[in-house]
C-alpha cells in the first residue's frame, strides 16, 4: 500500500499499464520530458522510451484520430488532452469514428483506447481550461465515460479503462489532483465501470453525486450535522457517469 495523490495514482496506473503490457501507449501534448502540464506522465518517457510516451503537435482533432488508428491496429492508446475544453477539437473523429467503429465494421474492430483529460473549475484558470464537457461526451452512443474522486478510483478505473475493448474518457477533477491522499494498493486491481459505490447510507436523503463534487458534499453533510445531528444522508459516488 501507498499513500498517494490522485495525480501520483495517475501516474502509478500508467507506469503500471505501460509495464504490464508493451502495446500500451501514452500521447499527448507535452506529455514526454516535461511529464504533463500537471506532471501525471513523469518520468515515463524515460522508463519506456519516447516510441511508448512522446508529445504530439497541438492538435486535439489529430490525437483522436491517431489514437483510432492505433487501436484498430492491436496498439492500446492513452490519449491526454491537456485540458478538457480543448477536446471540443477533437469531437469529430470521438463522435463519427472511435465511437461508431464497432457498429460501423461489424464487431471487425473494436476502439481499446483511452481519452483523459484534467476537468472542471477549481483552479482560477481560462475558461477552456475549467470546463466540464462530461454531459457532451456521456450522450455520445459507444463511448463510456469515468470520474474519479479519489487516489483509489482515479487508479481502479483508469486501470479498468485500460483493459475495456471499447473506448473509455476519463475524467479527472483538476482541483482534486493534490487535495489529498489516501491509501492505494501497489498491485493491480480494476474498478467495474458502470457501478456506483454507496459511500455512506442513510434515511433522511439521497446525495448522487460524481467527481470533486463527491468532495464538497462530504463537508457540508458534516457541516448538516452542525445543526441536525440526528439526520442520516445516503451519499453516492456515481465513479460512471456512462454507463449508469
Amino acid at each position: 500500500m501507498a499513500i498517494i495523490n490522485n495525480i501520483k495514482a495517475v501516474t502509478d496506473a500508467l507506469d503500471l499499464a505501460m509495464s504490464r503490457d508493451k502495446n500500451v501507449i501514452v500521447f499527448g501534448e507535452d506529455v514526454g520530458t516535461e511529464g504533463g502540464v500537471f506532471r501525471a506522465t513523469q518520468g515515463l518517457e524515460e522508463k519506456y522510451g519516447n516510441e511508448r510516451c512522446f508529445n504530439a503537435p497541438i492538435s486535439e482533432a489529430m490525437f483522436a484520430g491517431v489514437g483510432l488508428g492505433m487501436a484498430i491496429n492491436g496498439l492500446k492508446p492513452i490519449v491526454e488532452l491537456q485540458f478538457e475544453g480543448l477536446g471540443l477539437a477533437s469531437l469529430q473523429n470521438i463522435i463519427t469514428n472511435i465511437s461508431r467503429i464497432r457498429n460501423r465494421s461489424r464487431g471487425k474492430y473494436t476502439a481499446p483506447m483511452v481519452i483523459r483529460t484534467p476537468m472542471g473549475g477549481g483552479i482560477r484558470a481560462l475558461e477552456h481550461h475549467s470546463e466540464a464537457l462530461e454531459s457532451i461526451f456521456a450522450h455520445i452512443p459507444g463511448i463510456q465515460v469515468v470520474c474519479p474522486s479519489t487516489p483509489y478510483d482515479t487508479k481502479g478505473l483508469i486501470l479498468a479503462a485500460i483493459e475495456s475493448p471499447d473506448p473509455v474518457i476519463v475524467l479527472e477533477p483538476t482541483k482534486l489532483y493534490r487535495a489529498f491522499k489516501q491509501e492505494v494498493p501497489d498491485e493491480f486491481y480494476t474498478l467495474p465501470i458502470g457501478e456506483a459505490y454507496k459511500i455512506q447510507e442513510g434515511n433522511d436523503l439521497t446525495v448522487v453525486t460524481y467527481g470533486a463534487q463527491t468532495v464538497d458534499c462530504q463537508k457540508a453533510i458534516e457541516m448538516l450535522k452542525e445543526s441536525h445531528p440526528n439526520a442520516t444522508i445516503d451519499l453516492i459516488d456515481l465513479r460512471s457517469i456512462k454507463p449508469w
